[in-house]
């Protein structure tokens, strides 16, 4: 007897749900395998994690102690703070003569020289200033070498200087960060 088309219907249905249930393990394999792979990376290596503690540090075993050194901390911060203010963006249009806006706050307690790096190393300094006193500032600089046409991220170390009335210098506190110089065409 030949096949009908009934016959042919019927033995076909059972080998599209096979297909259909094959199809969808392998689907399910390959979501199971991408997520163990997924989270095998995401997991941190924590063996070399140790804990570290300051050798300067100190006990402090009654509340006057406690109270001294947090007002000399308190202190110590005072003096240190460097204010600054600046204009992020200089402008020049021969790379040497730039405009800008960068000054010792007058929040200041003491003078600050400044240096500009044209270079992260902070080894090619572009820009050395005198001593600048708190409220004072500068408009315009010149470099002690062109910088190319375009945009670069320079460098300013700013530095904290204490005079003393005999006239000895030390150093404050010094602070990095960075301001955009622009050559552009005239």
């Amino acid at each position: 007897m030949e096949p009908t088309e009934k016959t042919q219907n019927k033995s076909a249905s059972p080998n599209k749900g096979i297909i259909a249930i094959i199809a969808l393990l392998i689907v399910l394999i390959i979501v199971a395998l991408g997520a163990v792979f997924l989270l095998r990376d995401n997991q941190k290596d924590d063996s070399n994690l140790s804990i570290g503690y300051a050798t300067d540090a100190s006990v402090m075993l009654d509340q006057n102690s406690l109270q001294a050194a947090m007002d000399e901390a308190a202190e110590n911060a005072a003096k240190g703070n460097i204010g600054l203010y600046y204009v992020n963006d200089a402008y020049s249009t021969d790379g040497l003569h730039f405009e800008c806006m960068i000054g010792n706050s007058s929040s200041n307690l003491y003078d600050m020289y400044l240096q500009i790096f044209a270079d992260e190393a902070m080894q090619d300094q572009i820009f050395l200033s005198g001593l600048v006193p708190p409220g004072s500032g500068f408009e315009n600089i010149t470099l002690d070498h062109a910088l190319d046409l375009g945009d670069t991220t320079v460098f300013v170390a700013l530095t904290l200087v204490e005079t003393t009335e005999s006239g000895a210098q030390s150093i404050v506190n010094q602070v990095v960060h960075t301001m955009d110089f622009h050559v552009v065409e005239e």
